[in-house]
C-alpha cells in the first residue's frame, strides 16, 4: 500500500535532518523506526510504566510527554476498576 503525505517545508527539513542523523537508508526506514518506537511506547503505557530519559550520571529522568501517550494513559485508568478501601494499605484507610 503506497501512502501519501504533505508536510510543512520545515518538517521535511526536520525529517531529512533525522534521516542524515540516524542514517537511516531511506524515509520508509525512517518511518519504520519511528513507527516501531511508537508501538513500544504505546504497550509499555498500556502497562501502566512511563517513558522516560535516564540521566545514570546525574540520577535523574524526564518523562516524554507525548497527547497520544496521555490518551493512552487516560484509556487504561478508565478501564481499571475502582480501588477498593480493602485492597489499600492500613495506613491510607
Amino acid at each position: 500500500m503506497r501512502l501519501n503525505f504533505e508536510f510543512a517545508d520545515e518538517r521535511v527539513g526536520d525529517l531529512k535532518q533525522l534521516q542524515a542523523e540516524t542514517g537511516a537508508e531511506s524515509m520508509k526506514d525512517l518511518v519504520n523506526n519511528a513507527l516501531s518506537l511508537l508501538e513500544w511506547a504505546v504497550k509499555e503505557t498500556e502497562d501502566g510504566n512511563e517513558i522516560a530519559a535516564v540521566n545514570a550520571g546525574d540520577e535523574t529522568y524526564r518523562v516524554l510527554v507525548l497527547p497520544l501517550l496521555q490518551r493512552v494513559a487516560k484509556r487504561r485508568v478508565s478501564r481499571e476498576p475502582a480501588a477498593s478501601s480493602k485492597n489499600l494499605p492500613h495506613a491510607a484507610r
